[in-house]
């Protein structure tokens, strides 16, 4: 008696509980799609979602190629700041940026790269020949060199790339801004 008791109590818990996971799911689903750009379901490596970011950034145009970006020294990109020759591009994620960045750095930010492109859309493209220089982290950060690449593939001819990033700038004791 004690089992059956117990067997329909599991029974009616299991049905709650698969019904609750459902009514989520379905939920999630429903919201995801809501959104400007939807999440994707399935996992979608850095490099194919900046090309889907590059694409919506130039709907009815074609993509134009470009050189590959060039490398900068840290001396050079240090003139570069000093004499306002270029904009400089901070690739990493904002609150990375908020704590610390090169003078005068703009947050172009890989995760967000659509939607910091389209903020400074004005600066960035108000002459397509002006000097751009992209950094990240440190060496082993692809970031910057994805949103150098993008940035080349948006038809901007000279995109500049600094390796060394963020840690080499402040180990040299560079100036700071923060926000």
């Amino acid at each position: 008696m004690k089992i059956k008791v117990w067997s329909g109590i599991l029974r009616k818990d299991a049905e709650i509980f698969w019904g609750l996971a459902t009514v989520s799911l379905v939920a999630g689903l429903a919201l995801n799609q809501a959104r400007d750009i939807p999440l994707p379901l399935v996992y979608i490596s850095k490099q194919a979602r900046m090309e889907q970011m590059i694409s919506r950034l130039v709907t009815g145009q074609s993509i134009a190629s470009s050189d590959r970006p060039q490398p900068i020294a840290l001396e050079e990109l240090a003139d570069l700041v000093k004499e306002g020759k270029g904009i400089v591009l901070d690739a990493r994620p904002e609150i990375f940026y908020r704590q610390g960045h090169v003078p005068g750095a703009l947050s172009l930010s890989r995760e967000e790269f659509e939607r910091d492109y389209r903020r400074q859309r004005s600066v960035l493209e108000k002459d397509w020949g002006q000097l751009l220089a992209v950094y990240c982290a440190d060496s082993i950060c692809d970031d910057g060199q994805l949103v150098a690449d993008a940035l080349s593939k948006l038809g901007f001819r000279r995109v500049l790339l600094f390796k060394g990033g963020w840690n080499e700038w402040r180990e040299q004791r560079l100036p700071e801004e923060k926000l």
